[in-house]
């Protein structure tokens, strides 16, 4: 039984350095889902005081998972090979001390992951999305001009040089949303005349509609 502890324990080890080596450990636990949405029903929600739904950071990790069978066997095989040869217990009691080796060694990977995975969140393209994002003028926008808006995403605060849409000028301190980018520049509309703009457009269509 020695040889057969012994194999198993190397299998264990063996995969789980190889796993490690590829980054394939993470695709046996987790996986992320991405989703994304206009920019424009990102300014709106914004608008209206709405939040897009993101994962909280928790994510579930079962017990039985890719890394924690691992570590079973390979705690399972180190266990029963040391108490075969340290010793005289006889073969029964020498493989439920190894089931036990073996299950706390996968109890003490799961848990790792699943603290490690606590930490971390669902990748929202949306997040780093620009376009629909809502900021204010900190330098006002001449006619035909460029100024400067400072605007947060992702909970970093970021400044853009910025034009107005249509080239009107844009007073210091006016909330604004960026529409798209130019050459690297942000083009801009003042938020009430984006909303005002929306609005006119949704009215529109349920007439047409009717």
């Amino acid at each position: 039984m020695e040889t057969v502890f012994l194999a198993i324990f190397a299998f264990g080890a063996l995969f789980t350095l190889v796993s490690a080596a590829l980054g394939a450990v993470s695709s046996l636990d987790h996986g992320f889902g991405l989703h994304g949405h206009g920019a424009h029903s990102s300014a709106h929600g914004h608008g209206h005081g709405h939040n897009h739904g993101h994962s909280d950071g928790r994510m579930s990790l079962p017990l039985l998972n890719g890394s924690a069978a691992m570590a079973f066997l390979t705690c399972f095989g180190a266990a029963g090979y040391v108490l075969q040869r340290i010793s005289d217990w006889a073969l029964a009691a020498v493989l439920l001390g190894a089931l036990v080796g073996g299950g706390i060694g996968a109890y003490v990977v799961a848990r790792f992951l699943v603290l490690v995975l606590a930490g971390e969140r669902e990748m929202d393209p949306e997040d780093y999305r620009l376009e629909g994002t809502v900021g204010h003028i900190t330098v006002g926008i001449p006619a035909g001009g460029t100024g400067e808006l400072v605007g947060s995403k992702v909970g970093a605060r970021r400044s853009e040089a910025a034009r107005a849409v249509g080239g009107t000028p844009i007073p210091r301190g006016t909330e604004v949303v960026i529409t798209r980018y130019v050459d690297g520049m942000a083009l801009v509309q003042p938020w009430a005349e984006f909303i005002a703009a929306d609005e006119g457009v949704a009215a529109l269509g349920d007439r047409e509609a009717s």
